[in-house]
């Protein structure tokens, strides 16, 4: 126990000194005035961060792949995704499997689907569990898949939403404003790509079977990777438009319960941008995350804003850049403001950098409290960033690990023997990173109740 209180000392003095580091980080802690734009730079980590505990699945043959969770009531969690045979790259799985809160593998089932090129997302349903993924047939078109599971892996049904003439391919799925519907938001193309991508919702009930679809047609190409509902009804859709040079500029849109567009913000950022997810905050206002390329030349860099609900302005925004490539992948907002970010860091090609995942920790207006990095085998990626049922933030991701396959020697067997050898796999990878501190704001004046 000693032990673990040492390493968690140690973990807070070296996020301490790196904040230290960073040129103001201190004065404009106590600042309570707002810096509307930063580019900040992260150090390159010496040691990892510590975590509650992290869990690994896959087996050696086969590489597998979270992209999305859901916890359970019980506090387990619920990870979705695809399996890989490298022997027969022509086939994909979806997998799911049941994770304690102490890593523990509970159990891990898959699924064979005609075509499965990726899983998107999982959601809860009143059978269980509600996965979209994306189907790529070997001739006609792209389209969706709706697997209903119940919460032990089995599949009950399954539907697919085609378009007669276009490609289709999904990003999210969320709960409709009625609890009898979903909303699925994806892009569409022409077959032969003759005509700019545009962005479809479409409403489903519980089955998966189509209600309605509103298409985005505007002339320009577009996306929306995330839909995030609000409190007060509707959704904030993130993704990106192309502006009239042709380069991606991230878009926003406020949308109603019936899905009408009531405001879109474009942003323009270098030489190209994209918002990838959103998550209300305090008084009426929305934290996004995403990536933005430099102009020249440069890694890329994962963007974080936080605008006004109302209109889109931005009102603070913050670019993290360093030695690897970083991806804004998901954010999330505590109760008290903190905003929890999760980037991808990818090494440039011969760069011979480590890659990592890192969870930020700032302030509500974008002062930076704490960077934690995440290392495991050769490689990790994250897709995915969610609360547990305790204090953990949840990272969903996976994580690339060498295996050393030792075949023995016999020396009675002529000749030269097999040698050992390292053979390297993709696993499903969960950590449970520690939580965030109860943050009272100083910069928050609290209304004094009258007698």
């Amino acid at each position: 126990m000693a032990f673990i209180k040492m390493i968690k000392r140690l973990s807070f003095l070296l996020v301490v000194a790196a904040l230290v580091a960073l040129p103001g980080a201190a004065s404009r802690a106590q600042n309570c005035n707002i810096e509307y734009e930063a580019i900040v730079k992260l150090r390159e980590p010496t040691v990892g961060s510590y975590n509650v505990w992290d869990s690994i699945y896959g087996e050696i043959p086969t590489d597998e792949r979270f992209k999305s969770a859901i916890v359970l009531e019980t506090g387990t969690v619920l990870a979705t995704g695809a399996l890989i045979d490298p022997q027969h790259s022509d086939r994909k799985d979806v997998l799911l499997a049941e994770i304690g809160r102490n890593g523990r593998v509970l159990w891990g089932k898959t699924h064979e689907v005609a075509g499965l090129a990726d899983v998107v997302k999982v959601i809860p349903h009143d059978k269980g569990a509600m996965v979209l993924a994306n189907i790529t047939p070997e001739k006609g078109r792209r389209y969706l898949w709706l697997g209903i599971f119940n919460l032990q892996g089995d599949l009950l049904s399954s539907k697919t939403i085609k378009d007669r003439t276009n490609h289709v391919r999904g990003h999210d799925v969320e709960f409709g404003a009625s609890e009898k519907s979903y909303i699925v938001a994806a892009s569409a193309a022409t077959v032969k790509g003759d005509e700019p991508g545009w962005s479809v919702l479409y409403r489903v009930n519980t089955s998966g079977g189509v209600i309605s679809d509103h298409a985005f047609v505007i002339g320009s190409e577009n996306a929306m990777y995330d839909l995030f509902p609000m409190d007060d009804g509707g959704y904030v859709a993130s993704g990106y438009i192309d502006n009239a040079s042709g380069r991606k500029t991230g878009w926003l849109m406020r949308l109603a319960d019936d899905l009408r567009m009531m405001w879109q913000q474009s942003y323009a950022r270098g030489a190209g941008a994209e918002l990838v997810r959103g998550h209300t905050m305090l008084a009426d206002t929305l934290a996004v995350v995403g990536t933005a390329l430099p102009s020249g030349e440069g890694n890329r860099a994962a963007w974080v804003m936080v605008v006004n609900g109302f209109s889109g302005d931005v009102i603070w925004q913050r670019y993290l850049n360093g030695a690897l490539h970083f991806d804004g992948r998901d954010v999330m907002v505590s109760e008290d403001g903190l905003i929890s970010v999760l980037i991808d860091g990818q090494a440039p090609e011969n760069s011979g950098e480590v890659e990592h995942v890192r969870l930020l920790t700032l302030n509500p207006r974008g002062v930076m409290f704490s960077s934690d990095e995440f290392f495991n085998g050769e490689a990790v990626n994250a897709y995915a960033l969610m609360p547990s049922k305790g204090a953990e933030r949840l990272i969903i991701g996976d994580t690339k690990v060498a295996y050393k396959i030792e075949h023995g020697q016999n020396a009675d067997m002529p000749g030269p023997q097999m040698p050992d050898e390292v053979v390297s796999s993709l696993e499903g990878w969960v950590v449970g990173a520690t939580g965030v501190d109860p943050y009272l704001d100083p910069c928050r004046v609290k209304k004094r109740e009258l007698p």
